[in-house]
Formats: C-alpha cells, structure tokens, sequence
C-alpha cells in the first residue's frame, strides 16, 4: 500500500468516526461490525479504539451482540462502517479504485456478502492465510460504498478525482490518436511521392496531361501536405475528390512504369 494509499483510506475512517449514530441500535450496529468482521481481541488503530470507547458510553451498546440478528437482516451501513473501519482500506482513486475488507471472523464473510450484495455493490471474495479479502474494484462500486457508510465527503473527493483521472485519459487518448494519424499520414505521402518521382523521372512524364503534371509538381513540392492541402495548391485550387482523383491517376501510372 503506499503513502497516498493509506492516508486516503484514514481520511475515508477519520470522516466516518466524526459522529457517533444518534440511535444506539445503529452505535451496536457500528460496533457489531468491528467486532464480528475482526474479533473481539483484535489490536485497532488509536483512533479505532477511541471510537469504541465513545460508542460503549451508551448505556446499551455491547462488545458483544448475537450475530444471528444479522443473517437476512437486510442492508445495515452502520454494521458495514464498523466493517470498513475495522478491517477495511480504499485506494487513493488517483492510483487505483480499490476497497478491500480483511476479515478475520469467517463466520462473518456470508453476512457481509449478503450485505453488499444487496446493496448492488458487486465484489469478489479471495482467502488469504486465514483471513478473508473482500475487493470492491469498480468505480461506482467505490464511490457506491463510501456513501453507504456515511463518508460523503470523500465520496465527493473520489468523484472529483475519478472525473479528472477519466478527462486526462481521454486526452491522451486523443493525442495518441492524433500522433498516430499523423504518421500514417506521413507514411502514406512518403509512399506516393516515392512513386510520383519515379513517374517524373521516366519517359512517362512526357505524356502527362497539363493537370496531373500540375498535380505531381505540387506533391513533390509539399512532401508534408495532406490531399486536402494539396488541392487548395492547386491552379485553380480543386476540392479534396478532384486532388484525391488525379493522385490515384499518377499512382497508376507509376506502378504501369516497369
């Protein structure tokens, strides 16, 4: 994970541990999923373990819950952010869109599937040793689960960066498009003007029509121009089908030339 990596997903678990839920059903719920998805003896970041104690002030939140409240429970965002703050990580969008969840607890991976599931949030599950890796690696998956656990801000922020890292690719894409024409362009020319002084250079010439000697001249003398170009050289100037017809004409008779 490198450094932009890792301060990204702490900004992402800074947000979502600004508040503490009004209603302590959702406080259980929050704590619920940092204890089923990582265990209950499981060493948390400082700030992890601050949140915590800030959710047991309520008089009714546990360490401990029955997880079988959870099993076809439905979507609960407040069960998946202690999810994510427990064992969870996002990429920096600027590298890569990227969530992963670790969990420890196997028994808690099918709650956690159905959840995202549900949610339409479209993930793949990988074991790694004893834990289990959950990866979320599509941008709406990304941006999708960072509003469902409540981190709107940096939703906002992958969104922005997402938009920006799409605009910069679509340039690029274009520039390469553009540098590729311009050398099959360039191609192309050097080609037909090999061919055109050939043509010049033979008997042939002789017998040229005033307008396709007219038109060979003005190739050989603007090797970089385009047929378009080529035309508007022209004496009188001609569109781009009448140059396009006398070069193909030339071509013609150039490759006749034994």
């Amino acid at each position: 994970m490198s450094d932009r990596d890792e301060s990204f997903s702490r900004e992402v678990k800074a947000e979502v541990m600004k508040h503490i839920p009004r209603k302590d059903e959702s406080c259980q719920s929050v704590m619920d999923g940092i204890v089923m998805s990582s265990g209950a003896d499981s060493k948390q970041s400082d700030n992890v373990v601050d949140y915590i104690e800030r959710l047991l002030t309520r008089e009714s939140v546990s360490l401990y819950s029955d997880a079988s409240l959870y099993k076809d429970a439905g979507i609960d965002r407040y069960f998946l952010r202690g999810v994510f703050l427990a064992c969870g990580y996002c990429s920096d969008p600027s590298i890569a869109y990227r969530i992963e969840l670790h969990v420890k607890e196997s028994w808690a991976v099918p709650i956690i599937e159905d959840m995202l599931a549900q949610a339409d949030v479209p993930f793949r599950t990988s074991g790694r040793g004893e834990v289990t890796v959950l990866y979320i690696t599509s941008g709406d998956a990304v941006s999708d689960f960072l509003g469902i656990i409540g981190a709107d801000l940096k939703r906002l922020e992958f969104e922005n960066k997402r938009a920006e890292k799409e605009v910069i690719g679509n340039v690029t894409r274009a520039v390469n498009c553009d540098s590729g024409n311009t050398r099959r362009q360039a191609e192309a020319g050097a080609a037909r003007n090999e061919l055109i002084s050939k043509l010049m250079a033979s008997d042939a010439a002789n017998s040229l029509s005033p307008e396709l000697l007219q038109a060979a001249k003005v190739n050989l003398e603007n090797p970089g121009a385009s047929i378009s170009e080529l035309g508007k050289l022209m004496d009188p100037p001609i569109g781009k089908s009448g140059m396009n017809h006398r070069i193909q004409k030339l071509l013609e008779i150039a490759k006749s030339i034994d």
